[in-house]
């Protein structure tokens, strides 16, 4: 596109042919050393490992792709990858089906009369109803990190894979009776190994379950009624501190009928009912229930939380994100929209969710930044994991630098001053940047920010930015593009 190549925010044309391919990706099982511009740090010894989309063949959606692991490995310097899908049941039949769906994924609907049967069978417990496309995110499993899980929002959608090879070891099953057959994509992991989700069910509700790391069964802290019955708002994230869980029933809810495939939804399957408001339900970690907190706050929609936090005084919850004014992003992110490359970018301002944690008061909404910059788009935001739950200073997320129809440029937002540095290299695409913190870290700030990024030319590097300064260190370069992801973990190197 002409506009793409003088402009200079527009992605080039390559990029988004590379980022949103119908192609499916060659694994690369084998370790490949990269060509390194510039230097990554020496303490970076461990594994970046992001999971997304490995193809787009036959999908409707961003979030539709099968699953795929990309791994980067650094040791003194040096730089490996490796890419691997997922072997879930919904990709293994997508193959052996000759790359035709068997599952409805997010946005991609098989007709009613095929996708029926599937989904009845599953809601009447004799066999698998909704995909298992673990293609989300991923996070080591267990305590040294040879172990994998990749997620997504079904339950069933949790695989567990070998962290040198990337292989798929076999699907989670768990022991517990918990009935639900949704939780979030994004479940907390706590100090002590443990992690807290959301399961949902249809008619049912919001449970608050712990798990103990490398158990297979649930516990219940608390449950939630749903407010819409029998439809539940969607959750795909949700804020943690160190003694509240924090369910987010915003106004954003499941459309029965479009979930079921028998009719569509405004926004993919989702309606949006804004003259609900929101409700924000605190559960206090230690299971006391009857401190469970139900506060009223504003309508608004986000993907996901930056960090959520307790105030010294004790008597408020800070809550941050980006705030959309509605769920449009969701149509823009179809993939026919992406491709295009020109619908304007929603704006999505970094908000606080100031929450009182007594009394009768609502909780009230403000805006962070002051300049240009940090209020166009914020998504797939990051902190230094060391401050999750904590107060905190430093945010890094995509961004957008304008024109453009969606996140072109990664920013560092310090949310005590209300400003914000940004990276923006012309033609490119860059995904979630991960902040990994230095080993002796001196400050919040301290170490770097990783990031897969689609170049101009249709091929992919490994960007590495001085968290502190965002100034770039060094980049990895592959000899192809990978598609556009979502989630990673780093697991430093077992010593």
């Amino acid at each position: 596109m002409e506009k793409q190549e003088t402009a200079g925010t527009h992605p080039t044309q390559a990029a988004v042919d590379a980022c949103f391919t119908n192609d499916i990706s060659p694994e690369q099982v084998e370790a490949l050393f990269l060509q390194v511009s510039g230097a990554f740090p020496a303490w970076l010894h461990g594994d970046y490992i992001r999971n997304g989309p490995g193809t787009f063949k036959g999908m409707d959606h961003l979030f539709d792709g099968y699953g795929m692991l990309v791994k980067f490995s650094f040791e003194n310097g040096k730089v490996t990858t490796q890419q691997r899908f997922v072997q879930s049941n919904a990709y293994k039949t997508f193959v052996d089906r000759g790359y035709k769906l068997k599952y409805n994924e997010f946005g991609t609907a098989r007709p009613a009369l095929q996708s029926l049967p599937v989904i009845a069978a599953g809601l009447l417990g004799i066999g698998q109803g909704f995909t298992d496309n673990a293609t989300v995110n991923v996070f080591p499993s267990n305590a040294d990190g040879s172990e994998l899980l990749a997620v997504t929002e079904s339950v069933k959608g949790t695989y567990r894979l070998d962290t040198a090879t990337l292989a798929t070891k076999h699907q989670e099953k768990y022991t517990d009776s918990i009935k639900g057959d949704l939780n979030t994509a994004h479940p907390k992991l706590l100090p002590s190994g443990e992690s807290i989700n959301i399961v949902v069910g249809f008619g049912d509700g919001y449970k608050v379950v712990r798990q103990q790391r490398e158990s297979h069964e649930r516990q219940e802290i608390a449950k939630i009624p749903l407010s819409q019955f029998p439809a539940p708002s969607w959750i795909h994230d949700f804020p943690i501190t160190k003694n509240y869980v924090v369910v987010p029933e915003t106004p954003i809810y499941f459309n029965m009928l479009a979930a079921l495939t028998l009719g569509k939804a405004p926004y993919v399957q989702f309606d949006w009912k804004p003259e609900t408001r929101s409700i924000l339900h605190l559960v206090p970690l230690n299971g006391d229930k009857s401190k469970i907190r139900h506060v009223k706050a504003p309508s608004y929609f986000t993907f996901h939380y930056i960090n959520a936090y307790e105030t010294e005084d004790g008597t408020n919850i800070h809550i941050d994100f980006g705030n959309f004014a509605d769920p449009e992003m969701l149509n823009s992110l179809k993939l026919a929209s992406v491709r295009s490359n020109e619908r304007p970018v929603q704006a999505s301002p970094i908000t606080r969710l100031t929450v009182p944690l007594s009394g009768d008061s609502e909780a009230t909404l403000s805006k962070l930044m002051k300049d240009d910059d940090a209020y166009t788009f914020s998504e797939l935001p990051r902190i230094n994991p060391r401050y999750k739950g904590e107060a905190y200073r430093y945010g890094y997320s995509v961004s957008a630098k304008l024109p453009v129809s969606y996140g072109n440029a990664l920013s560092k937002f310090d949310m005590q001053e209300g400003t914000s540095k940004q990276w923006h290299e012309a033609g490119c695409i860059p995904v979630e940047p991960l902040m990994v913190p230095a080993p002796n870290a001196k400050s919040e700030d301290d170490g770097v920010v990783l990031s897969i990024v689609m170049g101009g030319d249709g091929k992919s590097f490994l960007l590495c930015l001085d968290a502190g300064s965002f100034e770039e260190l060094g980049r990895a370069h592959l000899p192809y593009g990978i598609p556009y992801g979502f989630h990673a973990s780093f697991i430093p190197a077992r010593t």
